[in-house]
């Protein structure tokens, strides 16, 4: 196979907000499997906000990512050269791969795609990925959901969050409160995926929208961004409150330079918990997410939205795209032409 591979390599660290400066569209000759290593054509690659972390010198989690490689991302993709019994040419495959057209993959780091029927490729890369682990542990496990819990989201209109929403729902909760950052994904929210209300807080004041949307207080939070919204939160949080640290993405453009939090006290004063976590410890429990999300999407109770770009030479704005907010869902590029669908 003598075609060329564009892949696209880190070209410097972003000091703020990320662009296409930050990457180098390169050309190279097709890469090489090794032993243990498949040959993938990509199809969809994931763009996801943990990515611009990759790029912070104080990351201290997933793969390396310093100037001069490759970016890394996950990858949906075809098994084009195997050695590999469990893995012939023609299994579609997911994987931790690069921002490339073509990429080589450890036998021992690729995950065969289910064949379920009506269940297209671009399905599993919202409904059964990271994230989906991320909004499905973080939202049951770590805070714990209850019926009668009061229950916010934020960044409610992104890959975790629009799941956290759904889940919540699914699972029974006495109030769904949704944050995003337009009228067009407050409206999603509200009207498609069950939320009670949808505050868009670009345009509201944060405290006083919090305060009409949840008068009994807060009891569950599931908090994606961090910095101001978590602060409003923690004003309003109730006895025993459970928050789930799922990410921060209104500090990764920050410059190093972080907000303090001005109400941490409070998890002191309502005896409330505030907890971190990473999908990555969940990976070996996937099975069970999965299998719940699954029968979830065939009862028609979960659903997906993909922002998705046609283009490897899309990626660096894709990225760039996520952290001004013009995604609704889980942003995905379509890299090579995807398998025909299956009919259900």
């Amino acid at each position: 196979m003598n075609a060329p591979n564009r892949l696209w390599r880190i070209a410097s660290r972003p000091v703020d907000a990320v662009s296409r400066q930050n990457f180098l569209w390169v050309e190279e000759p097709m890469p090489q499997p090794g032993a243990g290593e498949l040959l993938v054509r990509v199809i969809y690659l994931s763009i996801d906000p943990v990515q611009r972390y990759w790029l912070s010198p104080d990351a201290t989690f997933g793969p390396p990512a310093d100037a001069g490689m490759p970016m890394p991302g996950r990858i949906w993709g075809v098994v084009e050269q195997s050695a590999s019994p469990a893995f012939p040419p023609g299994t579609l495959v997911a994987g931790p791969g690069i921002w490339a057209q073509w990429c080589t993959l450890p036998v021992a780091a690729a995950e065969p795609v289910p064949d379920w029927p009506g269940i297209p490729l671009l399905a599993h890369t919202s409904l059964f990925c990271m994230q989906a682990l991320t909004a499905y542990f973080g939202l049951l496990e770590i805070a714990a959901l209850r019926k009668t819990d009061t229950v916010v989201v934020s960044a409610a209109a992104g890959a975790v969050g629009s799941l956290v929403v759904q889940m919540a729902r699914i699972n029974g909760c006495a109030r769904l409160v949704a944050i995003a950052g337009s009228e067009d994904k407050c409206r999603w929210l509200h009207e498609q995926l069950g939320a009670d209300v949808a505050i868009n807080y670009r345009t509201s004041d944060i405290g006083q929208a919090l305060d009409a949307a949840c008068p009994d207080g807060i009891d569950v939070y599931y908090d994606n961004v961090g910095g101001d919204i978590l602060d409003a939160v923690l004003a309003r949080i109730n006895a025993h409150a459970r928050i789930a640290c799922g990410g921060f993405i209104s500090h990764y453009d920050d410059g190093g330079q972080p907000r303090g939090i001005h109400n941490f006290q409070m998890l002191a004063l309502k005896q409330a918990r505030a907890e971190g976590f990473s999908c990555f410890e969940y990976v070996p429990r996937a099975g069970e997410a999965f299998a719940a999300i699954r029968r979830w999407h065939e009862q028609g109770r979960i659903s997906y939205r993909a922002h998705l770009l046609k283009g490897l030479e899309q990626a660096p704005e894709a990225l760039a795209g996520i952290f001004a907010g013009r995604n609704t869902g889980k942003t995905v590029i379509e890299v090579s032409p995807p398998p025909p669908e299956k009919a259900s």
